[in-house]
């Protein structure tokens, strides 16, 4: 009865082990199915979406500039209503950097951003080292002065020998130094080079007037002179900035850039950024 019992006891153990080895295989074959499970799932589900990162400086109303939106700090302007579609067209999630105009060509060369979208105008020399999107905006080139001194700079000739002030590393730098005598002020902001005009360090700034035109009106000492500049539209238009060789970057910049002109939208985008900066 005894050796009958350690049999029965014996043979219990060999069927509770082969038990718990059939269960151990059924959970790790429902692991593996889970794991599959899971992979086809997310083989089924649209591809994450990428980051296109955005080098631009945003002191350059209406085309890009800080603003305070629901108590909180952003980035706005028509360039970026720009990036934001190009961003959507690709399926990506837009990052902005804010940096010095100077630096926004290294920035896009060393990988640091994928495209500058920053009131850029495609001159040849930039071109050496970046690819650029078709034109999407011309602008207008203006003179700024003081209110008071209006009469004294009418024509361009009016500026020689005279204190000029310019972003650095910007197409207006490039017209002032065409000026003979002019003695220029570069400096990376916009707001540093008002700065330097209504506190009579420098007798006049070159930029664009849609950004003459805002500073205008909330500067109320300040007026954009009769001196014109004349420029090819090759000269006056911005385009975006893409490091050399993404061509693939390049035909949906311009797919969205053609899209938008097509429907109106890029005007429609610099009336919105002008109200914008009034708010």
């Amino acid at each position: 009865m005894k050796k009958m019992l350690l049999v029965m006891i014996g043979l219990m153990v060999v069927l509770t082990a082969c038990g718990e080895k059939k269960n151990e295989g059924d959970s790790g074959n429902a692991g593996a199915a889970n794991a599959n499970a899971t992979a086809d799932a997310g083989a089924s589900e649209p591809a994450g979406q990428k980051t296109l990162v955005l080098g631009t400086s945003a002191d350059y109303a209406p085309y890009e500039f800080h603003k305070s939106i629901d108590g909180k700090d952003a980035i706005v302007g028509f360039d970026i209503e720009i990036a934001k579609e190009i961003a959507k067209d690709m399926n990506a999630e837009l990052k902005i950097t804010d940096m010095d105009f100077d630096g926004l060509l290294l920035a896009l060369d060393t990988g640091k951003v994928d495209m500058v979208i920053s009131g850029m105008t495609p001159t040849e020399e930039r071109k050496k080292n970046v690819d650029f999107s078709d034109l999407y905006y011309l602008a207008e080139q203006a003179v700024l002065v003081k209110k008071d001194q209006t009469a004294q700079y009418k024509t361009l000739d009016d500026l020689k020998g005279k204190k000029v002030g310019v972003q650095k590393g910007s197409i207006q730098e490039g017209i002032a130094q065409e000026i003979e005598g002019a003695k220029l002020t570069s400096l990376a902001k916009i707001p540093e080079l008002i700065l330097e005009l209504t506190s009579g360090r420098s007798d006049a700034i070159i930029l664009e007037k849609p950004v003459a035109d805002q500073y205008v009106k909330t500067q109320t000492d300040l007026v954009v002179s009769e001196a014109k500049i004349v420029q090819s539209e090759d000269e006056a238009g911005a385009a975006i900035a893409i490091k050399k060789g993404n061509q693939a970057l390049v035909d949906s910049a311009n797919a969205t850039i053609k899209r938008l002109k097509d429907g109106g939208d890029i005007d429609r985008f610099v009336v919105e950024a002008n109200e914008l900066v009034g708010e």
